[in-house]
């Protein structure tokens, strides 16, 4: 299976993951959740997350409360699936849109920093109501975003990986190199940070920034001498 069609189905698993609270998991308590927790993202994303209620939700769906909570205990739980719908629809949006062509390990690098960063900029940069909701996120769901930086780490490290094996990369801890690519370029992943970026940057600015920092980032890859992360670093940053 490639990485885009494990990013598909990640999306489908985030949005109908898991069943009714009293442990039905049918496929009629699935499409329940589903339409619950995409109904709640739709709310969130218009009216803002702190504007939005689980009645509010409930209402749009036809439904009580009651039947609401069947599903998720609480406001903080049904935000924290809306959270990983949002980053699994971000990784799809990588691989798959459109699918992400076959080219050595510099290119793909490039092409999915380039991806993530437009990605962010134009869904979430500037729009205060989806900044409310990764806020949130951030403080209700932050298990969700670690796991969501831990994909896109992985995926980082699949490619440097490969890179090494044709020659491409000089021997070097993959791993170890995918969270420093990682961390050295967090100002175009964090949406806060693109926030920033595009408020410092006017509009053709930004990407012209990006390519001497993918630049800057990669040289170091190409050369492969630098020390590696703690251990105790890693547990801490995530």
């Amino acid at each position: 299976m490639t990485e885009a069609d494990g990013a598909l189905m990640r999306v489908d698993a985030a949005v109908a993951e898991g069943g009714s609270r009293d442990g039905s998991t049918s496929s009629s308590s699935q499409e329940t959740r589903k339409r619950i927790v995409e109904t709640a993202s739709e709310l969130f994303h218009v009216y803002g997350y702190q504007k939005t209620t689980v009645a509010d939700i409930a209402r749009e769906l036809g439904m009580s409360p009651a039947n609401v909570y069947r599903f998720f205990a609480s406001k903080a739980e049904l935000t924290k699936a809306v959270a990983a719908v949002i980053t699994a629809r971000m990784r799809e949006a990588v691989w798959n849109d459109p699918p992400m062509p076959e080219a050595d390990g510099t290119s793909t690098l490039r092409e999915m920093v380039r991806r993530q960063f437009h990605y962010t900029r134009q869904h979430y940069a500037g729009n205060r109501k989806i900044h409310d909701l990764l806020e949130a996120a951030m403080e209700e769901a932050w298990d969700v975003i670690i796991r969501h930086k831990e994909e896109l780490r992985r995926d980082y490290a699949g490619v440097i990986r490969a890179a090494i094996e044709r020659g491409e990369f000089p021997e070097q801890d993959a791993d170890n190199s995918a969270l420093l690519f990682q961390h050295s370029l967090v100002m175009f992943f964090h949406p806060a940070l693109v926030a920033e970026n595009c408020r410092c940057l006017p509009d053709g600015l930004q990407d012209r920034m990006l390519e001497p920092m993918l630049d800057y980032a990669i040289a170091a890859l190409r050369e492969g001498h630098f020390g590696c992360v703690p251990d105790e670093v890693r547990e801490t940053i995530g």
